[in-house]
């Protein structure tokens, strides 16, 4: 870490003195809210409109869902496997739900994004009971998220107690890129972010304090491992416990992902020159891609829902062919003993159902398995998928 290019930062370097590793400075941010002026930068507010219409319009068509099911959970799976790629796991959305049809074994890779659906679902469902985002909640995330997979060994659901570092695989951490704080400080640090992601401030603008919320946990780095993936988890988190959007429908790990290299240097840089405007502004403008388009695609699944409901009563179908397509809007694949199961109907009955739709084009076989045939919705899954 060049010390020399911390030349005005929010927070101060420390000298920390290690028998392995030598003497080292780690970075120590600040409490938040910084001392920057967001309101008189016209650029930023420009970017902070287009966001906050974005994701209000994106908000409003949840509401208009009959069943927002049909974008909460195929939004949070593929929010999963967005940012588990991140960090290395290597599958695909279509994948993954192909791997929840089938019912069998999970994976490795599998695992890992079940395990980061399972810590976002908690965190939802305790702010939903009123909770707030504090230490526990945060750490109890962790805990399931690492649960049997790479990192299980290394204190989940507890803060590190070794100095970590970003850099190349390979560096040292005096060649590292960031240092961030030592374990001593951790348990204060957080404290503090907690306090500020409850504190109630009529003066502080949500997306704004969102985008802080985040620099600061990423900056902390609290955990040996999944820092990213909770970090990432405590956005989608923010926003539905401030009201900011509605249903969990609007993820940034896609944006982060594609401008990796944007993300990491102006996170490094509101660190080492305290530029807070110019991370805020990539901030909002990814919600305000992400927003517009999961708004996109939140009215394309509609019309095809609807589509599919008129094809269905012009041939007067029954509720049981209605249910099982409003289905493929969850999971695009389906077996029939999937559609048995779910109908509470025969397995000959099921099949019916399942012949029917492969004629109307709504299924086509995606693999072959004798009675264990895995059949898929294309149109479907082509608007979630993230490899469209």
């Amino acid at each position: 870490m060049g010390y020399s290019d911390f030349k005005s930062p929010y927070g101060f370097l420390k000298d920390v003195e290690s028998e392995n590793r030598g003497n080292y400075k780690v970075f120590i941010p600040g409490k938040l809210p910084p001392p920057t002026d967001f309101f008189s930068n016209k650029k930023l507010q420009r970017t902070l409109y287009d966001a906050t219409t974005a994701i209000s319009k994106l908000s409003g068509i949840c509401t208009q869902l009959p069943n927002p099911d049909m974008l909460v959970v195929p939004y949070m799976k593929r929010e999963a496997v967005l940012s588990s790629q991140i960090e290395g796991t290597r599958i695909s959305l279509s994948e993954l739900l192909m791997s929840s049809a089938k019912n069998e074994e999970e994976s490795n890779d599998v695992r890992e994004v079940v395990n980061y659906i399972l810590a976002i679902r908690y965190g939802l469902g305790k702010i939903e009971d009123g909770e707030r985002i504090d230490l526990e909640l945060i750490k109890k995330m962790h805990k399931l998220l690492m649960r049997g997979v790479r990192g299980y060994d290394r204190r989940p659901g507890e803060f590190r107690n070794i100095q970590n570092w970003v850099g190349p695989p390979t560096s040292d951490i005096q060649d590292a890129t960031f240092v961030p704080p030592d374990p001593g400080s951790i348990e204060n640090l957080m404290a503090d972010l907690v306090e500020y992601i409850n504190n109630s401030d009529a003066l502080e603008i949500p997306l704004i304090k969102c985008a802080m919320i985040h620099y600061q946990f990423e900056t902390i780095h609290p955990f040996c491992d999944g820092n990213g993936r909770i970090g990432r988890a405590l956005i989608t988190l923010y926003l539905c416990r401030s009201r900011i959007i509605e249903k969990p429908i609007m993820y940034l790990s896609g944006f982060f992902n594609e401008y990796k290299r944007e993300y990491n240097s102006l996170l490094l840089g509101a660190n080492m020159n305290s530029d807070f405007l110019a991370w805020t502004s990539f901030f909002l403008e990814a919600i305000k891609v992400q927003a517009s388009e999961a708004m996109l695609t939140a009215r394309k699944l509609q019309n095809l829902r609807e589509q599919y409901r008129d094809e269905m009563q012009s041939i007067s179908l029954t509720t049981n062919y209605i249910k099982t397509v409003d289905s493929l809007f969850v999971n695009p694949y389906k077996n029939i003993r999937t559609v048995s199961k779910d109908l509470g109907v025969s397995y000959p009955t099921a099949k019916k159902i399942v012949d029917k739709l492969i004629d109307m084009g709504i299924l086509e076989l995606a693999e072959s398995k004798g009675r264990g045939n895995i059949f898929v919705a294309k149109k479907i899954l082509s608007l979630i998928d993230d490899r469209k």
